[in-house]
């Protein structure tokens, strides 16, 4: 496998039109945490396109409860490339009834697609675990009120340097209150479906005018 260097991306999701919330947290994954790109999860994809990510790139995919999730030009789930780690971005964690034919299938993220982690958000409960096929699964929380179904406001810092990553969840005084260190488990490598390219490589840029 060739070498990746490191990176580092912030992730958040469920910003449910809180757009201060959503900056905050965006600057400081850009100012004390240097991310290098920000994945929003979500709820909403509209708030995301507004966003200040001071020249960092941005990946973003639709809640299924809001307009960009009917726009046939908008992704419902993406696999990009971090640091060298497969992961795939979905607003929800399992398939949804509002799936369209051909959405990809967070439960195959890995046997299918060959994803070594799966960012979700739908929940707004933080969470980080290792699904029994390997696949790491990590939801950031929330960013829709200080506190939330008795969650507080938080987001994800990936620290990715393959095969570990490096997971924190932040408050928005930009305090690390819960970290987890793993490391990818890469039994055997096995042949997996090739990725369509719109879908590997699909991004959206930081012109919040775009999308």
């Amino acid at each position: 496998m060739a070498y990746s260097p490191p990176m580092i991306i912030g992730v958040m999701s469920d910003t449910h039109g809180r757009q201060d919330l959503m900056q905050r947290a965006a600057d400081l994954m850009t100012s004390k945490f240097k991310v290098e790109a920000i994945v929003h999860l979500g709820d909403d994809y509209s708030d995301a396109m507004k966003m200040d990510t001071r020249g960092k790139t941005l990946y973003a995919v639709p809640g299924v409860y809001e307009k960009a999730w009917y726009d046939n030009t908008v992704p419902h789930r993406l696999i990009k490339d971090f640091g060298g780690v497969t992961f795939m971005l979905s607003h929800t964690p399992t398939r949804d009834a509002h799936d369209l034919t051909g959405d990809l299938n967070p439960g195959r993220a890995r046997s299918r697609f060959g994803c070594d982690a799966f960012l979700h958000g739908h929940t707004h409960k933080r969470r980080v675990m290792e699904s029994v096929d390997g696949l790491i699964v990590i939801c950031p929380g929330h960013l829709k009120a200080e506190k939330d179904r008795g969650e507080p406001a938080t987001f994800a810092i990936i620290d990715v340097r393959d095969p570990k990553l490096l997971i924190e969840f932040s408050n928005l005084d930009g305090e690390i209150i819960e970290e987890h260190g793993l490391t990818i488990a890469r039994p055997e490598q096995s042949e997996h479906t090739p990725l369509p390219e719109i879908i590997a490589e699909e991004e959206i840029s930081e012109d919040p005018t775009m999308g």
